[in-house]
């Protein structure tokens, strides 16, 4: 395969331009994309101004098969290095879930304590002083989310009769001192996309509600630990879009600034955790879904290596990964931990090649980073707001302190492995729902319409062709972590949160360009289905917080969270500040 890029191929930065659509024009274009003659026309010209076109020219000068699903397995040498690495250092749920939050009380010398949210580790604590129990906690959420529902549409869904029910339970075990496991009694709350017995499936929309007979795997480890299930959380609507707008039951707020979006489509997910509702929810990210609206909402939040955690999507099937968020990174780390590792039934059972799930040097990491090589694009960081570009090189600076080796690097036809991204997904969405769309297309925002006509228009050879894109870009991504770099860092998102506008609550909107700036880091982390993970550094002149991501190889999220762990406190010294739309279980505050 001929790797040799031009310049321009190299960078592929340039800005993308696109009209915002809102109100009635964003009414009235899907049902114009429908009409034959004049659909095809719109279409090849949206097509052409995105430059679609270059998946197919790149495609046809790579002498490589296509890859559909980015799935790596380890070599003798990488697993050499794992298995000694297990022996070295064993993982233990109990010594995770006990580890004292950053920013305690008890670390700091006088004065105020920073704002912090209350963890896994403060709940069960609690529960096991008798201070409060999990029936208490499970009604106040219940109450908050149903008070929250209106305004600000965070848990949508709520089966109360169960988790009452298991919440009574919990409270037995502990009044008797025995334990289900380390989440027992712990509320959380789960993306509506997510299969989980006791609810249905409406992936935002009002007329899909497919029946779930099964909790997906993920979800039963959860269960299996003592977890109890809130609801279900909003999202964008079939998961197409980066802002949260949902049209059907409302648009979730950020919790930092309610004028301003979540990010999506993890949006219900992101604003739960961020209130303050629950320490714990799990989202999906096919696109920067769970990364993105972590990131706007100023908390943490995991895309692991594609297939770690068991799930297999028909919505996306070869891009989308199940993923936490959480209020610290303890609780990110524990949630993973649970959810992690293969099932007999993971994807015609090739997921069993992964290794053993595992957390290197979390529990105490040390300070020194001397053995770590951490890799930066640096135009890629400069095409971002000023205040995000500051705040990354500060964060690049802080690891590069403490004896990490920085290298810069550049990452080739960046913008046809994006575009090979949209040829994907978009394609899955609609496969995965084209019964819907034709009985219900009208049912729709007009942002979802206009995205999956744009599906129904790419040909096979487009398809094809982004494939063979996704092997180039598995190539490369293996090459790079196996010969230049461990780690990869970047802002989270080129812009903060943006604001929602007027004129989007009845019809929403579709924006390219903010589209663009929020996925502009995520999308190679799902084409090539390596790990991913997002924790706030900073705030802009409004309050917005700013955020890092750090990507690795495949099956290394132990890297990350070593990396997240010893730089979390230093690259965010004053602590994580409270939102202005806090709301909290309601006993503490």
């Amino acid at each position: 395969m001929n790797l040799t890029t031009t310049e321009e191929s190299v960078y592929n930065l340039e800005p993308i331009s696109s009209p915002r659509l809102a109100g009635t024009v964003l009414k009235v274009l899907p049902k114009l994309l429908r009409i034959p003659i004049i659909g095809n026309m719109i279409l090849y010209f949206l097509k052409k101004k995105n430059k679609f076109h270059k998946v197919i020219s790149l495609a046809s000068d790579l002498s490589i098969l296509p890859l559909y699903y980015p799935l790596h397995e380890m070599t003798d040498e990488e697993r050499q290095e794992h298995d000694n690495m297990i022996d070295a250092s064993p993982l233990s749920l109990e010594e995770l879930v006990n580890l004292k939050p950053s920013h305690s009380d008890e670390n700091m010398e006088g004065g105020d304590p920073p704002f912090r949210h209350w963890t896994i580790y403060d709940f069960t604590t609690k529960y096991k002083n008798g201070e409060i129990t999990p029936t208490e906690v499970v009604k106040r959420v219940i109450k908050l989310a149903r008070e929250t529902k209106d305004k600000n549409p965070m848990i949508v869904f709520i089966n109360e009769e169960d988790a009452l029910k298991e919440a009574c339970e919990s409270t037995k075990r502990y009044e008797q001192g025995t334990s289900k496991g380390v989440l027992d009694g712990v509320p959380i709350a789960v993306k509506d996309e997510i299969p989980v017995k006791g609810y249905h499936v409406a992936r935002g929309t009002t007329f899909m509600e497919e029946k779930v007979e099964n909790d997906f795997p993920p979800i039963s480890r959860l269960r299996q630990q003592g977890a109890i299930i809130i609801g279900k959380t909003n999202q964008h609507e079939l998961g197409l879009g980066t802002t949260g707008y949902n049209q059907n039951y409302g648009t979730p707020r950020n919790p930092y600034n309610t004028d301003y979006y979540t990010g999506g489509s993890s949006s219900g997910s992101a604003a739960a955790v961020s209130s303050g509702l629950v320490p714990l929810t799990i989202g999906t990210d096919g696109g920067g879904s769970v990364r993105i609206p972590a990131a706007l909402c100023g908390i943490y939040g995991l895309k692991p290596t594609f297939k770690r955690v068991s799930a297999d999507f028909d919505l996306a099937p070869s891009v989308e990964s199940i993923g936490p968020i959480a209020g610290s990174l303890n609780d990110l780390a524990l949630g993973y931990a649970i959810m992690s590792g293969a099932t007999t039934d993971d994807f015609r059972h090739q997921s069993l090649l992964q290794p053993n799930v595992h957390l290197f040097n979390y529990i105490n990491p040390p300070r020194s980073l001397d053995d770590v090589k951490i890799g930066y694009f640096k135009a890629h960081i400069n095409d971002a707001d000023q205040a995000i570009v500051d705040a990354t090189m500060r964060a690049i600076e802080f690891y590069q302190s403490l004896g990490a080796q920085i290298i810069e690097i550049e990452i080739p036809h960046l913008q046809e492995i994006h575009l090979s991204h949209a040829i994907t997904i978009l394609s899955e969405a609609y496969t995965s729902t084209s019964k819907y769309y034709v009985t219900n297309k009208n049912d729709y925002s007009g942002e979802v319409q206009i995205s999956l006509e744009i599906a129904r228009s790419f040909s096979s050879c487009d398809f094809l062709s982004a494939q063979k894109v996704c092997s180039y870009a598995m190539d490369f991504i293996e090459d790079l972590f196996r010969t230049k770099v461990q780690v990869l860092i970047s802002p989270a998102t080129a812009s903060v949160a943006p604001k929602i506008e007027n004129d989007i609550l009845s019809h929403g909107e579709s924006n390219l360009t903010q589209t663009a700036a929020l996925m502009k880091y995520m999308i190679l982390g799902n084409f090539t289905g390596i790990p991913g993970l997002v924790f706030p550094i900073g705030y802009d002149g409004n309050g917005l917080p700013i955020s890092i991501l750090l990507q690795a190889g495949h099956w290394r999220e132990d890297l990350l969270f070593r990396l997240a762990k010893v730089g979390e406190e230093s690259l965010l010294p004053g602590g994580i500040r409270k939102p202005s739309e806090y709301k909290g279980v309601g006993l503490n505050e």
